[in-house]
């Protein structure tokens, strides 16, 4: 397939939400301005896409999203949220043409994201994942993953520490991938490798297997939601 994905092509995104968090318990139920975070993620997606789905471990979860009239399916355990997306994508009768993996913890994701990843087409050794400057106050956080590219604009690394050292600029990877039906089974069976396990970053593991990762580039305004202050500031942004 040539160019952007074909118009006759379907997307099926599919929004992993655990329920257990480390430190935030219970996170895609966070209220952010009367919404929860789960249902701030699919609002944005669902006009962009075929078909929006959450994949969720909790009952509760599944309550509030099928209440405010999405779709949800229950994966029960997962090692990870592409484990969790694969999971559901199974349950669900293998559907689509592109699989989109959208974090849960993205509650400003929007037409523009989804447009921007499904402008690359899904090849079957090829994910798709965005990228954006990381703003100076995050780059010595270890929430914000750093994302360094070859001149093909493929990712070379992922990292929670500061690289390039000593660049002015750093690139801040964005939860989200698009994946072919062929590249998502590949990644979901992917397990971990050494990088995968010292980083906590299971894209690694895919990059040690051989997958190629393309990054796209842009403005993408985001709050990735991982701490009650990333809470707060969305909080704030909503409020606005």
């Amino acid at each position: 397939m040539a160019g952007r994905v074909a118009a006759s092509a379907k997307i099926v995104a599919i929004v992993p939400a655990r329920f257990a968090s480390r430190r935030l318990p219970g996170k895609p139920l966070a209220d952010i301005a009367g919404v929860p975070m789960i249902i701030r993620v699919l609002r944005g997606i669902s006009d962009s896409v075929d078909r929006a789905v959450a994949a969720t471990d909790d009952k509760r979860i599944m309550d509030i999203v099928e209440d405010a009239g999405f779709e949800a399916v229950y994966t029960g355990e997962a090692s990870c949220g592409t484990q969790r997306v694969f999971k559901a994508w199974s349950l669900l009768g293998f559907p689509g043409d592109t699989i989109i993996n959208v974090q849960g913890d993205e509650p400003l994701v929007n037409k523009d994201w989804i447009d921007s990843i499904t402008a690359i087409p899904s090849e079957k050794d090829q994910v798709v994942t965005l990228a954006r400057e990381i703003p100076a106050e995050l780059a010595g956080s270890p929430d914000a993953v750093k994302v360094v590219i070859n001149e093909s604009l493929e990712a070379l690394y992922f990292s929670r520490y500061p690289i390039p050292y000593g660049a002015d600029n750093l690139l801040e990877h964005i939860g989200i991938y698009s994946f072919s039906p062929e590249s998502l089974k590949s990644c979901a069976a992917a397990g971990t490798t050494s990088l995968s396990r010292t980083e906590k970053l299971e894209q690694l593991a895919w990059l040690q297997r051989g997958m190629r990762i393309r990054v796209v580039t842009g403005e993408f305004h985001g709050i990735g939601v991982d701490t009650q202050q990333d809470l707060e500031r969305a909080v704030e942004y909503f409020n606005r």
